[in-house]
């Protein structure tokens, strides 16, 4: 999937319309699919990949922006938050 839009009727046609995803910005490369709660799940590493691409920012800065502008918000989106999983490569 390549638009938030595409992402969005993939899930409502699996049929979890009420899944909540990312979407300022949409991360929509990095959506890894639905957690047994039905919540939308991204990587991490995928996040970041996806402001280098779209936003041209360096890795720190998309890091940051993640951790400030996304992560935090969390919490407040209740129990339909996403997911976020950070891969771990060993």
């Amino acid at each position: 999937m390549e638009t938030l839009e595409e992402l969005k009727e993939y899930i409502t046609d699996m049929g979890y319309e009420d899944t909540v995803v990312f979407d300022n910005p949409s991360y929509v490369t990095a959506f890894i699919g639905l957690s047994n709660e039905c919540n939308a799940v991204y990587d991490y590493e995928k996040m970041i990949e996806y402001l280098m691409e779209t936003d041209g920012m360096e890795y720190d800065d998309a890091m940051e922006f993640i951790e400030y502008n996304t992560i935090r918000a969390l919490p407040y989106m209740g129990s339909s938050a996403p997911v976020v999983v950070y891969p771990i490569n060993y």
